[in-house]
């Protein structure tokens, strides 16, 4: 049962760390930072929003899987942008930085998985 628990523990330990977004999310929750399951942690970025939402609308309006392959390409470059700015952020001990970059990225990644699980017709949920 204990060998159980530990392994189980080890395991997520090791999603953690494999995970940029939820080792960002972690970091943060050890200083009292909670980003993960905080609805209140929310990026005040009109112009971020306003990319969120187009890149929603262009995934529902997509005809074909190949419609959405630039989009994918450009919303990865986006992604390791945010990765980029979260390393410099937690070198720099940049806490704010940090936590509005980790939320900026859990949108890139929405996006990722939207575009990953794409269906025609099917409206986009984007979690924040």
């Amino acid at each position: 049962m204990r060998a159980e628990a530990t392994s189980a523990r080890i395991n997520e330990a090791y999603k953690t760390l494999q995970s940029p977004l939820h080792r960002a999310q972690y970091l943060l929750s050890q200083r009292g930072i909670e980003t993960a399951e905080d609805e209140t942690a929310k990026v005040d970025d009109p112009e971020l929003l306003m990319e969120v939402l187009e890149a929603r609308e262009q995934i529902e309006e997509a005809e074909s899987e190949e419609d959405l392959v630039g989009m994918k390409d450009e919303n990865e470059v986006r992604i390791q942008e945010s990765i980029k700015a979260l390393e410099h952020a937690f070198a720099a001990d940049d806490v704010d930085t940090a936590k509005s970059e980790t939320v900026k990225l859990r949108y890139w990644i929405n996006i990722s998985e939207s575009i990953a699980n794409w269906e025609r017709g099917k409206p986009v949920v984007l979690e924040h």
